[in-house]
């Protein structure tokens, strides 16, 4: 009876001690990229079925999805924003189409790559440090965890859960253990991926991707918590050995160091969620992804509950969560402080930023980015600091200003004769205002250009730039019309224009701007009239000076500016035409005498685009475009044709004289269909109607004439392949004229044909 009471006495001693030092779980994440997102399906599934989280650790991605845990968020609030278009948007540095700032944008041109310098005493010039932008990125990081800093004291230790993350070092060529301070900028640190995200600098010391040195932290685990129970998920798998021919694996071995995946059986469970193989920066799988890493856990949830006797309620859990988020204090911000720029460049940011109370972050996103839409601005590096005294944050917003020189060079390569070769010089310059000067130029056998622009900006409440440019425009259709040599049109075509713009810029809410300006110059056409001419003949010359005020309202959310298939473009304008008609017959005119003849008139146009997702590889596509006009014909039929308005939608129709999509009236309606067999490959089928209100016709001595109302109708139709490479695009195309001779053409093109813009556009 005595040996049975004191072992009794002994079950009770232990069943009181377990009561008193309970069973204690830490979980482990490790790094991975996108794979990552399975670890919100492991702790989504650990909280379902009561499992404690006591401790947790990760690096890189596995830093992100602890880190937000460890801040109060629930899993199913994670899923939420890893799942987002959003967070999609902050891996690729992609700035969200309502915060694109269109206003700010200058115009689209030909450029594959630009080169930054910065101008000294001499020119320097590096390669830049990161692929994606982390100017989203760091933002949402500030506006989701910098509350955690306050109710946690910047101590890790007191998180909802205590929390541990891991960066490098490459200086000391150490791991680096984040205990303490500012929760974010140690997550950001963690997942800095060599050459894809920016590195930041912490304490004086630039910092990496934690899984250079160590991608599953256990030992971090283990050495500062020492749970009873190791729960790990491991998405990632160390670099194959580098081999001779394989300069990838040479870089991936260099930079990373060998991790072991492993938990001593005796200290827990490792789990492997069945993941698919993604870029690090590709999170358009993250619900199925995700789904993976719930479905892993719960297959081995028992063998978890085997081992872990302690049970957290859902309820409780959810009790102590809201007790740490109510510690948090609004994240509502009273002063802005702007740091690396001078006292002009700093009044520039201030009369940007023009609210002066206290308002939410959210509130404040919006002004961000009209900040970082700025061309000379190259990072903003945002954090926040409590106040205590106020009960409110101080914004610090870390401004590095970009490269004052650009270069970029571009162009088109194609197999059709409209090669050309670009090349743009800019120069920025900020201080009270902001200063921008442009200068480039085209070289081909079609289209030759120089183009001069200088803008400056002001910054205000309702910020505005005035900007002016000079533009000479040369276009020789001789060498692009071979496709339609059989047909009854001028062959020889060259067009000279020569002009100046200015006009005043504002912005139309986020996506919009608003231009308000003249243009005034002088366009030269040489022409023949017939097919039939020798090299002794001489050409029609006709000259039209004008000036022309205008106003234009245009909203642009397209992804590219060429080939786009997201997003949406809307243009509408008005412009009032006066000037004068000079023509000088050449040897092949029917026309005898020179004649001058005064032209005024007005026009609208109206453009409209847009992009339909229909499903995950298919998009829609709307086209439609409207030209109103009281144009006055020239004095003959080629010149009428010329001066016309052109539809030109189509990329390959720039460069080649088609008098049936000319008139000075019109309507345009398309239809598109665009198969997406990749990330960057689509297969695109267009159908364009082109309806001329009154067809310019040809009369006797080449005289013109106006044909019937809606007599006449042209079907255009173009389907081709194109891949988005990050220089340019690449497209295979055949295009179908109606009602041409040779109706077809074919091309095979890299690049962009983007001309500089011309007078009356």
């Amino acid at each position: 009876m005595q040996k049975l009471r004191n072992i009794f006495i002994l079950l009770l001693c232990l069943n009181v001690a377990q009561a008193a030092f309970p069973q204690r779980v830490g979980v482990v994440l490790s790094g991975g990229g996108a794979k990552g997102v399975a670890h919100v399906g492991l702790l989504k599934a650990l909280e379902e079925n009561n499992i404690p989280i006591d401790y947790i650790a990760g690096t890189s991605m596995g830093a992100i999805i602890g880190g937000m845990y460890a801040s109060g968020l629930s899993p199913d609030s994670i899923e939420k924003i890893v799942t987002s278009t959003e967070f999609q948007s902050w891996a690729l540095g992609t700035i969200d189409e309502e915060y694109n700032f269109y206003f700010k944008q200058l115009p689209a041109n030909a450029s594959w790559l630009s080169l930054k310098f910065k101008v000294d005493s001499v020119w320097q010039y590096r390669l830049p440090s990161s692929l994606v932008s982390p100017v989203q990125m760091d933002f949402a990081g500030v506006q989701y965890l910098s509350a955690a800093n306050v109710a946690s004291g910047e101590n890790f230790d007191s998180l909802f859960i205590p929390f541990r993350c891991v960066a490098a070092d490459i200086e000391r060529k150490e791991p680096v253990i984040f205990r303490n301070g500012k929760i974010y900028p140690a997550i950001r640190a963690s997942m800095t991926f060599p050459f894809v995200f920016r590195p930041i600098r912490i304490d004086g010391r630039l910092l990496f991707d934690g899984g250079i040195y160590n991608n599953f932290p256990v030992d971090v685990m283990i050495e500062d918590f020492n749970p009873d129970y190791i729960i790990g998920s491991v998405v990632a798998q160390n670099f194959k050995p580098p081999t001779e021919d394989d300069i990838r694996s040479h870089l991936e071995n260099l930079v990373a160091f060998q991790t072991d995946y492993d938990i001593p059986p005796e200290k827990g469970i490792l789990i492997r969620p069945d993941v698919p193989q993604v870029n690090v920066t590709d999170f358009s799988r993250s619900k199925s992804i995700l789904d993976s890493g719930y479905v892993a856990t719960l297959r081995v949830i028992d063998e978890i509950k085997e081992s872990v006797a302690r049970e957290v309620s859902i309820a409780d859990r959810e009790a102590r969560r809201e007790a740490f988020n109510a510690k948090k204090p609004p994240l509502v911000v009273d002063r802005i402080f702007i740091r690396g720029v001078n006292e002009a460049q700093m009044d520039y940011v201030y009369k940007l930023l023009y609210e002066r109370k206290p308002m939410p972050i959210e509130d404040i996103m919006v002004e961000y980015y009209k900040l970082y839409a700025e061309e000379h601005i190259e990072l903003i590096i945002p954090s926040v600091e409590y106040n205590h005294n106020t009960g409110y944050y101080d914004l610090y917003l870390d401004i590095t200003l970009d490269k004052n020189l650009v270069l970029q060079l571009g162009g088109q390569i194609s197999i059709s004769p409209i090669n050309l070769t670009f090349m743009e010089i800019q120069y920025r310059h900020l201080g009270f205002n902001a200063y921008t000067g442009i200068a480039n130029a085209f070289v081909g056998r079609f289209y030759n250009s120089i183009h001069l622009m200088g803008r400056m900006g002001f910054p205000s409440k309702l910020p505005f730039f005035l900007q002016g440019n000079y533009t000479l425009n040369n276009f020789n259709f001789f060498q692009t019309n071979t496709l339609f040599f059989q047909d009854q049109t001028p062959a020889y075509l060259r067009v000279h224009q020569n002009f100046l713009n200015l006009n005043a810029g504002f912005p139309a809410r986020y996506t919009g701007k608003i231009l308000a300006g003249a243009s005034t110059g002088v366009t030269r056409y040489n022409y023949y009239q017939t097919n039939q001419f020798s090299r002794t003949d001489t050409t029609d010359r006709t000259n039209f000076s004008f000036f022309s005020p205008y106003v234009v309202f245009e909203r642009n959310t397209l992804n590219n500016k060429q080939y786009a298939n997201k997003g949406s473009f809307i243009s509408i304008g008005g412009r009032y035409i006066t000037g004068l008609e000079k023509h000088r017959p050449g040897s092949t005119s029917p026309l005898l005498a020179d004649s001058r003849k005064k032209h005024n008139w007005w026009q609208l146009r109206a453009e409209y685009q847009n992009y339909f997702t229909r499903s995950q590889n298919i998009t829609l596509g709307l086209h439609s475009e409207l030209m109103l006009s009281n144009k006055s014909l020239f004095s003959n039929h080629t010149s009428s044709l010329l001066t016309a308005p052109t539809f030109d939608y189509v990329p390959e129709t720039k460069g080649i004289f088609l008098p049936k999509y000319r008139s000075n009236s019109f309507a345009v309606l398309g239809l598109k269909g665009i198969y997406s067999l990749g990330r960057i490959i689509d297969f695109r089928v267009e159908g364009y109607l082109f309806q001329p209100f009154r067809e310019i016709r040809r009369g006797p001595d080449s005289l013109p004439f106006l044909g019937k109302a809606f007599e006449k109708r042209y079907f255009l139709f173009s389907s081709s392949l194109v891949g988005n490479t990050p220089l340019g695009p690449v497209s295979i195309t055949l295009n179908h004229y109606q009602k041409y001779e040779v109706p077809f053409s074919f091309s095979l093109n890299f690049g962009y044909l983007i001309f500089n813009q011309g007078p009356l556009h």
